[in-house]
């Protein structure tokens, strides 16, 4: 099926629910897409999931990909060290910002920042190690048909075009590396192990029953809140994107991802 603005397609468990989650997104109004993807075959949902969204932080996970895949193919390692400079550091979320010029980190380091606290100055850091252009080539090997990393984040620059991503795309990227398949098994595990460790935990896990576990990467700018990942529990293992734009009220934005995540864990849980 299509993606169009208004599209939507179901299988398994979530055939005949779509009103169940418009339901959910009603409330928050703006714009959503919706992508759910059950790793054993239990069902899939896409709602809207081709349609363009402003990235935000998510662009961050194909960010970690493409330097995990050029470090596999000897062009950079993980281990290289990166000179945190003065006129490196940008506004926005992390921490490397209130540190000092000419710290030393490494590679592995600003990828670690970049996806557990959401640094934009250790993403920077790593766009300038793999390429910013290294990054579409990236996503545009694996499958992605319209994301994309134009610029810098936090940087001055003309008016547009900006970061965008598709739930569709994403959720591409998440299933790959659920499956192990789409890099180094290895590496595929220790880019899950590294989402596990996500600080913002307010929106996707917010409603999950404990013990189960999220690898994921959060995303918001004025009007947009998202949350990207995969949820691991005893009874349910899935992938999930929840994109965002337009929305009068973020907070109550960040309450509906975690409502969706769990009307679709208790589904697939069933």
């Amino acid at each position: 099926m299509a993606d169009t603005p208004t599209s939507c397609h179901a299988t398994g468990r979530f055939e005949g629910r779509i009103e169940e989650l418009l339901k959910i997104l009603e409330p928050a109004q703006g714009e959503w897409a919706v992508v759910i993807d059950d790793l054993s075959g239990k069902g899939s949902l896409a709602y809207n999931a081709g349609s363009p969204f402003t990235a935000a932080s998510v662009i961050k996970i194909p960010i970690m990909m493409t330097a995990f895949h050029k470090a596999r193919e000897g062009k950079v390692r993980l281990d290289d060290t990166v000179i945190l400079r003065n006129q490196d550091k940008v506004g926005g979320s992390g921490v490397l910002k209130e540190l000092h010029g000419g710290l030393p980190l490494t590679l592995l380091d600003c990828i670690n920042l970049m996806i557990v606290v959401s640094d934009n100055t250790g993403t920077n850091l790593t766009i300038d190690a793999v390429g910013l252009e290294e990054v579409n080539k990236y996503m545009v090997e694996k499958g992605c048909k319209n994301t994309r990393l134009e610029a810098h984040l936090m940087r001055p620059k003309p008016e547009g075009p900006w970061n965008k991503i598709t739930a569709s795309d994403i959720a591409l990227l998440l299933r790959g590396l659920a499956d192990r398949t789409i890099e180094n098994p290895g590496d595929c595990d220790t880019m899950i192990e590294i989402m596990k460790r996500q600080q913002y935990n307010h929106k996707m896990p917010r409603y999950l029953p404990k013990g189960v576990i999220c690898a994921h990467k959060t995303g918001e700018v004025r009007g947009v809140t998202h949350d990207a990942g995969i949820v691991y529990g005893p009874s349910a293992q899935f992938v999930i994107v929840c994109l965002s734009q337009k929305l009068e009220d973020v907070d109550l934005g960040h309450s509906v991802i975690g409502q969706v995540t769990k009307w679709a864990y208790d589904l697939l849980s069933e």
